[in-house]
């Protein structure tokens, strides 16, 4: 069949002003409209493999901190009297700065993220993964043998974690692009569920390679080693999927963009359906660029796009000071010094209740909505985090105290994992516009790597005996925090699910207000759309 041919049928040549009326003859039911194939449910998949990848890292980074190789191989040991037998005994301990110095990481993930802003533009979302795939790999393989010199480990690390900022950047990026809008939230909802496995996973691996002499350095080791052949099976992996389509078309190749959705829709590329999504996204290309004659960086900067750029950037730092970087780094470090005995177990547990949440996460947000997700998430994490304060306060640390600390660190990272972690990603990516995207996202990054540098820099001094010494008062501080960015979501946080992202440009090009927005009235606006369109617009 000769698929020019069948182009001409289906769009015949006109100008941009007769796009709908074009699309609205198509003898096309409701029933036709795109919905998630093998193919949108193998690259949700392929996302979550990423952020796995990202959150392994990030897990594994504080859990490593009281391991007695960790410490022999990094920090400053001297002979000690063993108070029990008396004999002399080989002490090493890490400095507070040496243990803040972790955070670094993020700093080189916001970097990694600036630069999936210039990868992701000119290769491609998949070429941007692949790039990040490649620092993560070289390293985690340098950091294998940084043995005896913290600073050899600090600089591998910091490249490792350029290439987790672009994997971060560019991967929710492209799952969001790709897609259909009535199931973006379910399949993307996967994406905090790699996340969350991603830290149950390196939590898992420490808890075991724990248990090796406390002179073997495999047991710090173990960890790294393992995200060397995750980094591979990615970045090889994601040549079987198609590039965004989106992308594509903002690069002027239509006819790849065509064939991209057909593999993600499992239609034919002139389909009724992918014509009048490409018509969609053509029409909306050129109007942005009818008014920014040519895209760049600082245009999400410009009066147009400012609000809704520092928007994403707050859903973002709203997950890095909220106390996720408290209750996944430093738990460990948090609940030995609070005496509670085998702290790498209750890190385990702690994992797992953030990951028993993020599978209800998907349900959440794509049935929910994104703002109730998010708003109802910090109402809970702030009374957990007030709670846990309050009763140690008037109980002391004792064996209630410690139990009610467990089981509201429980409490706060299930439903974590289910609101925020959720939606707060998919969100972030959703506020932008589409030929803004690549641009807005990596400096979203950048916003989460600064921030979250901060929380887990200054997370040991407020810990620490000789510094804060703040134990489990820390909670007041969490609650405080979580209850500012609470408000801050309510007021300029709209709702973005049950509509496509070109509809999502829409909303903000009105200047409606967000908390006038929700899940009913974005369902009757894609509702109208479609009927408008004859029901064949789609991701």
């Amino acid at each position: 069949m000769n698929l020019q041919n069948q182009k001409s049928k289906i769009e015949p040549e006109s100008s941009s002003n007769d796009t709908c009326a074009s699309s609205i003859v198509q003898p096309i039911t409701t029933s036709n409209a795109p919905s998630t194939t093998g193919s949108m449910l193998r690259l949700s998949l392929w996302v979550s493999f990423s952020a796995w990848i990202s959150n392994f890292d990030n897990g594994y980074a504080g859990t490593v901190l009281i391991m007695p190789s960790y410490k022999h191989a990094f920090g400053s040991c001297e002979q000690v009297l063993d108070p029990n037998t008396y004999a002399n005994i080989q002490y090493c301990s890490l400095t507070p700065l040496q243990q803040s110095l972790i955070s670094l990481n993020f700093l080189f993930i916001a970097i990694g993220g600036g630069i999936a802003g210039v990868t992701g533009q000119y290769i491609g979302r998949r070429g941007s993964i692949q790039a990040g795939c490649t620092l993560a790999i070289i390293g985690a393989a340098g950091m294998l043998g940084t043995s005896g010199s913290f600073l050899r480990y600090m600089v591998c690390r910091s490249i490792s974690a350029v290439g987790l900022g672009q994997l971060m950047a560019a991967s929710v990026t492209y799952g969001s692009e790709c897609i259909v809008a009535n199931k973006r939230g379910l399949s993307l909802g996967l994406y905090n569920v790699g996340l969350a496995g991603g830290n149950v996973a390196a939590f898992a691996v420490c808890a075991g390679s724990a248990h090796l002499e406390p002179t073997n350095d495999w047991q710090w080791k173990t960890p790294i080693l393992c995200q060397i052949p995750l980094g591979v099976i990615l970045g090889a992996g994601i040549l079987m999927l198609p590039e965004s389509p989106r992308w594509l078309m903002g690069h002027g190749r239509e006819e790849e963009a065509r064939i991209s959705f057909s593999v993600l829709y499992n239609q034919s590329p002139y389909s009724p359906e992918i014509t009048a999504q490409i018509d969609n996204i053509r029409t909306n290309l050129a109007n942005e660029r009818e008014s920014l004659k040519s895209v760049s960086f600082f245009d999400i900067y410009s009066r147009k796009h400012v609000g809704r750029t520092l928007t994403s950037a707050m859903i973002m730092v709203g997950i890095a000071i909220t106390g996720i970087q408290f209750v996944q780094p430093y738990a460990t470090l948090f609940l030995k010094g609070v005496g509670i005995s085998d702290p790498y177990l209750i890190n385990v547990i702690i994992g797992l209740c953030i990951l028993g949440g993020s599978f209800f996460g998907p349900f959440i947000v794509e049935y929910g909505g994104r703002r109730v997700a998010m708003l109802s998430g910090y109402i809970v994490m702030a009374v957990c985090m007030l709670t846990l304060s309050s009763v140690s306060t008037a109980l002391g640390m004792d064996e209630t105290a410690e139990i009610v600390t467990v089981v509201l660190l429980c409490l706060w990272a299930f439903v974590f994992g289910g609101t925020i972690a959720a939606s707060a990603n998919l969100s972030s990516v959703e506020m932008h516009s589409v030929s803004l995207r690549t641009f807005g996202q990596a400096n979203t990054t950048v916003f989460y790597g600064i921030f979250a540098f901060g929380a887990t820099f200054w997370t040991p001094y407020m810990l620490g005996a000789a510094y804060g010494d703040m134990g489990p008062n820390v909670g007041y501080f969490y609650a405080g925090v979580t209850a500012v960015i609470g408000i801050l979501t309510f007021l300029f946080v709209p709702e973005t699910a049950g509509v496509t992202l070109e509809q999502i440009d829409e909303g903000f090009n009105s200047g409606i207000k967000a908390w006038k927005t929700s899940l009913p009235k974005n369902k009757a606006i894609a509702s109208q759309k479609r009927n408008m369109a004859g029901g064949n617009v789609g991701a």
